[in-house]
């Protein structure tokens, strides 16, 4: 790229793996962890070595009940609901993935209950976002989200407490204990696998799309 080193922040190793294909001269791809704190303290470590711009790229959950799974979200600023600081999304860096609307709400934990969700305003959930917004707005450097929807706004998401660790790796045999005590919730597990594959199938193209509009 041009313009310097842009970083694609990506909270787990699963999101790592589809974006890996991206990094090179230019591109970097870096994994925080799962929340805001980790994604804030890594981005702030990427800026002071180096890189003058970051996306914010992974899943997402849907608080408009329009969003379907695998919609891709490209919104116009970030909000942090723990906090209610916002951040605006740079014009420019994301312009490839799609339109600008709406805002992304960063929690600090799951949403997982269309309850819950319905108390937040905004175009979507994630857990990363604002960390990094906050890093690059500090620093003085561009920043932009690109998001893919795992779960609708109705979806009623499984517990991952426990089964899910915060760097994101998933725990099979700690999954399957978790179904055989509460089999109610193959349902819920089975939506959220086939949300991923579908956020997966639109995201990739969305980033190549900005990372090609960007360079």
């Amino acid at each position: 790229m041009g313009r310097g080193v842009l970083a694609l922040m990506c909270a787990v190793p699963a999101e790592e793996r589809m974006l890996r294909r991206f990094a090179g001269p230019g591109v970097r791809v870096i994994v925080t962890g799962m929340g805001a704190g980790p994604a804030e303290q890594r981005a702030a470590e990427a800026i002071a070595d180096g890189v003058t711009a970051a996306i914010s790229v992974g899943f997402c959950g849907a608080l408009d009940p329009s969003l379907e799974r695998g919609d891709v979200v490209v919104p116009a600023s970030v909000r942090d609901a723990a906090t209610g600081d916002a951040w605006d999304c740079d014009a420019g860096l994301a312009r490839g993935a799609g339109a600008r609307h709406g805002t992304l709400v960063t929690s600090h934990r799951v949403v997982s209950a269309p309850g819950e969700r319905r108390g937040l305003d905004g175009l979507a959930v994630d857990m990363e976002s604002a960390g990094t917004a906050r890093a690059c707005a500090q620093a003085g450097i561009p920043f932009a989200a690109i998001r893919a929807v795992t779960d609708r706004a109705d979806d009623v998401l499984p517990d991952i407490e426990g089964v899910v660790d915060e760097r994101g790796h998933v725990h099979p045999m700690r999954v399957l204990g978790r179904l055989v005590r509460r089999p109610s919730d193959i349902a819920a597990w089975a939506r959220l696998a086939r949300g991923a594959r579908a956020a997966r199938r639109g995201l990739v193209p969305a980033v190549a799309a900005a990372i090609g509009e960007a360079a």
